[in-house]
């Protein structure tokens, strides 16, 4: 089942960034129907965008208090709220008489990431990018609002290396990895050959670009599931080309 909540922007960005690691709540009935794997698609009430996380645990507890004496404050809410502002705000939130008929649940959430991206093949060699903060990976990002996976590795691919690229149709790999605590990301990459060798780096945020032979990549690469894919990726091109 697929659930919406509403958080303030705070609380929002902290949950993005997967700090925030239980969300809290009255075990009213509407969260009584939620079950461990289920999507909950948390709304900045600021600025309407989404994150998409998947419930990992629900824990009851008596009351709200009894709740926070068993988590570290980071992980439930702001850095620098306490205990006791947490609580006090819960408690104006809540009334006392709905608090002792429903309980307090903690859920356990895993924030969900997706990124599209293209393995560009030329001369047998395959094109890898450079982050100004991160790894050299294969072109890729995320998807945005109404994109389709496709559109979203093209775009990327134009953003951050200058490059128009055909899809291949035939494959399509995903790889699921945790590129920080409480995220788990799933990258899917489709195959491709450049329309136009007009490389221009995205200054922002790419250092580096360069076509790798496939030793050189899973040399270069930094996630192992993306060392273990180039394998996959390399052996559909050789059959296709």
């Amino acid at each position: 089942m697929e659930y919406n909540m509403k958080l303030v922007d705070s609380y929002f960005h902290r949950v993005k960034k997967g700090k925030k690691k239980y969300e809290i709540r009255l075990n009213d009935p509407k969260r009584q129907q939620l079950k461990i794997g289920d999507i909950i698609y948390f709304e900045s009430i600021d600025d309407k965008k989404i994150i998409k996380t998947k419930v990992d645990d629900l824990i009851e507890y008596d009351s709200f208090k009894e709740l926070l004496d068993n988590y570290d404050i980071e992980d439930i809410g702001l850095e620098t709220d306490t205990k006791e502002k947490l609580l006090d705000m819960l408690n104006t939130f809540y009334n006392k008489e709905n608090q002792e008929k429903y309980k307090a649940l903690a859920i356990k959430i895993v924030v969900l990431e997706k990124s599209c991206g293209i393995a560009i093949f030329k001369d047998d060699k395959v094109l890898l990018v450079h982050q100004n903060v991160g790894n050299w990976s294969l072109p890729k990002g995320h998807v945005e609002e109404n994109e389709t996976e496709e559109e979203t590795a093209l775009r990327e691919v134009k953003e951050e290396t200058n490059i128009d690229v055909k899809i291949i149709p035939g494959f399509r790999k995903v790889i699921t990895y945790s590129p920080k605590e409480n995220v788990l990301k799933d990258v899917v990459f489709f195959i491709g050959k450049p329309l136009n060798n007009d490389i221009i780096k995205q200054e922002k945020e790419i250092q580096e670009i360069k076509y790798v032979t496939k030793e050189e990549a899973k040399e270069l690469l930094y996630y192992k599931e993306a060392q273990d894919v180039i394998d996959e990726i390399f052996s559909y091109y050789e059959n296709i080309k």
